[in-house]
């Protein structure tokens, strides 16, 4: 903690996915008071909990025009690179592996890798793979190599939990239907302000109807492949992502927005198992099959014009007369882990200079 850790705020953080614990963590290495509040957590495994669904692999956005997010992803990265020096994979759930990226046709991105993938300088070993390099018996067009971070969500998730106890948070379980009602309960009448990590739940939340799901289902097949492989279709993305700290990997995946189901599609099951067939051979069977261990339905957070992250004031007061905030950190689509700490640190950024405005 640094040398703000006297500052006499208290905040709440509402949501306990990926967003919500690093936001409340990079609050209390500021020296914040935090209580997160939360309907679910990851040991629920309740469908409206995105995070603990998540492919969670850090590979960023290819729009070149997206800075932002860029540098929200570019923040994680590095400050993983930091953590994986100190934590095993088995506790943090974060772990640097080989990976691969495959075009099945010579798109415009796929002719010129390098300045297609912003992160090309960024990533260890990044090199455009020869034609004889490819699985056998594919047809891709492109590749590239690359090294890059594998996360267990419910490791990881687990671990910034922890992080955020031993820095004293408290954890309350609560459905929270309006924050102005929330600071009237007892034991939040004296908060300063809330940081709204909700996801998709802000879109009842705050009555944000530009926030909408994308599905996504992935199965979890036993054993580990031996890198991470994305394969890039017409219009679509095949995954596989092996966990670490656990003898799985998960396949994918899908995303359909503006879906609400959560239940497992048989036809999108095949799908997948046929697109990453050739991205890792070596976890299947003599009979050419994965072995399926689990099936998972997640709704991404998604939201029409891209993530929120500001600031807005209330009509309640502190006690000491000053208005009540609110700060969004919501409709983080399919980045959120990879852009997980970035955007804590521009929210935390937010309230920290509103709170010490006056001091």
């Amino acid at each position: 903690m640094d040398s703000e850790s006297s500052l006499p705020f208290h905040v709440v953080v509402l949501g306990a996915g990926v967003i919500g614990l690093q936001t409340a963590l990079t609050l209390l290495e500021k020296g914040i008071k935090v209580t997160i509040v939360s309907k679910f957590w990851a040991k629920d495994r309740h469908p409206s909990y995105t995070s603990i669904w998540s492919g969670a692999q850090w590979r960023s956005t290819d729009d070149l025009d997206d800075l932002r997010q860029q540098d929200w992803d570019y923040q994680t990265f590095i400050h993983w690179s930091e953590l994986v020096k100190k934590h095993t994979p088995e506790e943090l759930g974060v772990e640097l592996r080989p990976a691969v990226f495959y075009w099945d046709h010579l798109t415009p991105e796929a002719m010129s890798p390098e300045k297609s993938k912003w992160w090309s300088s960024l990533v260890p070993t990044f090199t455009v793979l020869p034609r004889e390099s490819m699985p056998s018996g594919s047809n891709f067009a492109v590749g590239v190599s690359y090294s890059t971070y594998s996360v267990s969500p419910p490791l990881y998730l687990s671990y910034l939990l922890r992080s955020c106890e031993a820095l004293g948070a408290d954890c309350v379980n609560l459905d929270v239907k309006s924050i102005p009602e929330l600071m009237r309960q007892p034991g939040f009448t004296d908060i300063h302000g809330v940081v709204n990590c909700t996801g998709l739940g802000a879109r009842d939340l705050v009555g944000d109807k530009a926030c909408f799901p994308t599905k996504g289902q992935t199965l979890i097949v036993k054993g580990s492949a031996h890198r991470l492989s994305t394969r890039s279709g017409d219009g679509w993305e095949a995954l596989v992502i092996p966990r670490p700290g656990a003898n799985e990997t998960l396949l994918g995946g899908c995303k359909i927005p503006r879906d609400w189901s959560t239940l497992p599609d048989a036809a999108i099951t095949e799908m997948i198992v046929e697109r990453c067939r050739p991205l890792a051979p070596e976890l299947l069977d003599d009979q050419g099959c994965f072995e399926i261990q689990a099936i998972h339905v997640g709704l991404r957070p998604s939201r029409e014009g891209g993530t929120r992250v500001d600031l807005e004031l209330l009509d309640q007061l502190t006690k000491d007369g000053r208005p009540k905030f609110v700060c969004h950190n919501y409709g983080h689509h399919s980045a959120g882990y990879e852009g997980s700490v970035g955007a804590a640190n521009a929210a935390s950024k937010l309230v920290m200079d509103y709170l010490k405005e006056d001091l």
